[in-house]
């Protein structure tokens, strides 16, 4: 937490930015960020102190973590501390009023890189069945006429 509070308030002076690879909102794709949403699940850290000073400083904290795949940074209220919760899996987030969620730069890395990629055959079959182009495959089932009948 030291090495934190040094790299934060050398950038204070500075203006450079606090951590190396720390994300910037230019870098961070639309979606990764989410305002008034929290995560449940799998907390690597709960961290209060400088990392909790602001949802940019959470951010910059998951970014030196590995396991880190998304993070949750809530206010402070009365009788609590703002927090910052690394996350080692990207849980769905939830409504959650003043806080603030995120992934982490190298998930967010990673599904923009597979969002360019061309759809496979079977994801194509599968686009084209939801947009009505295609009947769906008929699925035979276990039942004989007589047996739905009754007879």
């Amino acid at each position: 937490m030291i090495m934190l509070a040094s790299l934060l308030a050398a950038a204070a002076l500075t203006g450079e930015p606090a951590l190396a690879g720390a994300p910037d909102s230019a870098e961070i794709p639309s979606g990764a960020v989410m305002e008034d949403y929290a995560r449940r699940g799998l907390t690597l850290e709960r961290l209060d102190g400088l990392a909790a000073e602001s949802a940019q400083a959470c951010a910059a904290v998951c970014t030196t973590r590995t396991a880190c795949q998304a993070w949750t940074w809530r206010t402070g209220w009365t009788g609590r501390a703002a927090r910052c919760d690394l996350h080692g899996a990207a849980a769905t987030p939830f409504p959650h009023p003043g806080a603030v969620t995120g992934l982490s730069s190298s998930l967010s890395a990673r599904i923009e890189a597979a969002s360019d990629r061309p759809p496979s055959a079977r994801e194509r079959a599968a686009l084209m069945e939801a947009d009505g182009a295609i009947a769906p495959p008929r699925r035979r089932s276990g039942n004989t006429r007589t047996e739905l009948e009754g007879g």
